[in-house]
C-alpha cells in the first residue's frame, strides 16, 4: 500500500511539473518568430501573411496608432453631453438623439446643425496631423450604422460625407484607416458604445442581421479600390449573451459577413475581434479564412502588473493557436508611464500592431468615480458634459464648440508617444 501511494503521488507530481512546463512554453514562446522584411506577392493592399502584416509594396508592416473614439459615438463615462433624467438618464447616441428631439428648446433643423457643429468640431485637419506627428501611422475609426442608416437600413443622404473626408485626411498625412462598426443594428452586445444600450437584438433578428451584413456590402462596394484602409473591422466587443463574453455565435456570424465582404471586396484585409480572450470565440482555422487579423482588447483592470496581463494574453493566444497576425485594437496603460512604453516594447518585441484608446476623452464624469484608472486618451478635455433634453440650442452650440483639441490638454500618452516614436 505504501509503494503504491509513493507512485500515485510521483505520477501526480510528474503531471504537475509536466502542466507547469507547459504553461511555461506558453508564455515563452514566441507566437510570431519569423518575420521577412519582404514578401513576393504584394497587391497593393494592406494584407495579412501567415503572422504578418504587410503594406501594399509588400514591406513588412506594423500598424501602431489610436482611436477616433467618443466622435462618431460618444461613451457615457467620456461624453461631452448627458441627457439629464431623461429616459434612463444615461447617455448614448441613440437616447442623445431622443432627448434633443424631446427639447422644446430645438428644431429638427437645429439638432442636425448641432449635430455637424461637434462632429466638426471634435475632431479637425490638424487632428490628423497630430497622430502623424507623434509618430503613429493608422487610426481606427468608430461609427455604428445610425451615421449611415435609419433604422430600416435606408441610406441617409450624404451618408459617407464624413468617412470620405477621414480618408482624405489619412491619405494627406501618411495615416491608415481601419474602419470599425462599433453598433450594429439591434446592438451586439449592448453596451452604451454600441450607440443603443436599450436591446441586444442583433444575433436573434434576422432583420437585424441581415442588415448588418447589406451595411457591410455597402461599406465594402464604397471603399474596395481605397489602399488607404488598412482593414475593416467588421463588428466592435461582440458578446455571446448580455454581459458574457463572445462566443461561437460570434464568430458564426462573422463568417457570415466574412462571406459576404468578399464577395463584394477580394482585396481588403479584415479584422476578426475575439472579445475579451483569444478563447472566446471558435479557432479561425474552423472557417478557412483568408487574408485576416485576430483582434483583441488589453484592459487590465486587475489586481496583477500590467506585464503579466500582457504575457496572459501572449499564452492564451499561443495556446488557441490562430495563426495570424495580431492587432490589439484597443489598450490603455492607465496613469503609469513605464507600463506605457512596457507595453508599447511588448507589442514591438512580437510585432503586434496596435491602436490605443483613445484619441481624445472628456474626464469630467471618470475621474470622479475612480482615480486609478484613468489616462485613457492623448488628450483630455475637462468640461461638464451639456444636457441635450433641457439645454438651448446657443448653450450647446457653445459646448461642442469647446470640444475642440485646442481646448484639450495632452496627458502622460502624449508624452510616452511622443518619446517613444
Amino acid at each position: 500500500m505504501r509503494n503504491l501511494l509513493k507512485k500515485i503521488l510521483l505520477s501526480i507530481g510528474i503531471l504537475l511539473c509536466l502542466f507547469l512546463l507547459f504553461i511555461v512554453f506558453l508564455l515563452v514562446k514566441d507566437p510570431n518568430p519569423d518575420r521577412p522584411a519582404t514578401i513576393e506577392t504584394p497587391n497593393g493592399y494592406v494584407q495579412a501573411v501567415g503572422t504578418n502584416l504587410y503594406d501594399g509594396d509588400g514591406n513588412l508592416l506594423t500598424l501602431n496608432g489610436t482611436n477616433f473614439g467618443n466622435w462618431f459615438v460618444m461613451e457615457e463615462y467620456m461624453s461631452v453631453a448627458s441627457v439629464g433624467d431623461y429616459d434612463t438618464g444615461i447617455y448614448t447616441k441613440k437616447r442623445g438623439l431622443a432627448a434633443m428631439k424631446d427639447n422644446p428648446n430645438l428644431t429638427d433643423e437645429q439638432i442636425l446643425e448641432l449635430n455637424d457643429l461637434f462632429m466638426d468640431s471634435y475632431i479637425q485637419e490638424t487632428d490628423f496631423k497630430e497622430v502623424s506627428d507623434l509618430g503613429l501611422n493608422v487610426i481606427r475609426i468608430n461609427f455604428t450604422y445610425m451615421d449611415l442608416t435609419d433604422e430600416k437600413g435606408t441610406l441617409k443622404e450624404n451618408a459617407f460625407q464624413r468617412l470620405d473626408w477621414c480618408l482624405e485626411m489619412c491619405e494627406k498625412y501618411g495615416l491608415y484607416a481601419i474602419l470599425d462598426l462599433h453598433g450594429a443594428y439591434g446592438s451586439q452586445n449592448k453596451d452604451n458604445h454600441s450607440g443603443d444600450d436599450s436591446q441586444y437584438h442583433l444575433y436573434d433578428s434576422d432583420e437585424n442581421r441581415v442588415l448588418t451584413i447589406k451595411l457591410w456590402e455597402t461599406i465594402a462596394g464604397r471603399y474596395k479600390e481605397r489602399k488607404i484602409v488598412a482593414a475593416y473591422d467588421l463588428l466592435n466587443e461582440c458578446r455571446r449573451d448580455i454581459d458574457k463574453f463572445g462566443g461561437k455565435v460570434n464568430t458564426d456570424f462573422y463568417d457570415e459577413l466574412y462571406h459576404a465582404v468578399r464577395k463584394v471586396d477580394p482585396n481588403h484585409m479584415i479584422m476578426i475581434e475575439y472579445f475579451s480572450f483569444p478563447f472566446n470565440g471558435a479557432p479561425v482555422r474552423e472557417y478557412g479564412w483568408e487574408n485576416i487579423c485576430v483582434e483583441y482588447h488589453i484592459y487590465n483592470l486587475s489586481p496583477f502588473p500590467q506585464l503579466a496581463c500582457l504575457y496572459f494574453y501572449k499564452a492564451l493566444h499561443n495556446l488557441w493557436g490562430n495563426q495570424t497576425p495580431v492587432y490589439i485594437g484597443e489598450w490603455c496603460a492607465w496613469n503609469n508611464k513605464e507600463d506605457w512604453i512596457k507595453t508599447l516594447a511588448f507589442f514591438d518585441q512580437l510585432g503586434w500592431s496596435h491602436s490605443s484608446w483613445v484619441y481624445k476623452w472628456n474626464n469630467y464624469k471618470f475621474a470622479e468615480a475612480t482615480k486609478e484608472f484613468t489616462n485613457f486618451g492623448i488628450y483630455e478635455l475637462t468640461m461638464e458634459p451639456i444636457d441635450l433634453h433641457t439645454a438651448t440650442f446657443e448653450e450647446i452650440a457653445e459646448a461642442f464648440q469647446r470640444t475642440s483639441t485646442k481646448y484639450a490638454h495632452p496627458t502622460l500618452a502624449f508624452d510616452v508617444f511622443s518619446d517613444y516614436y
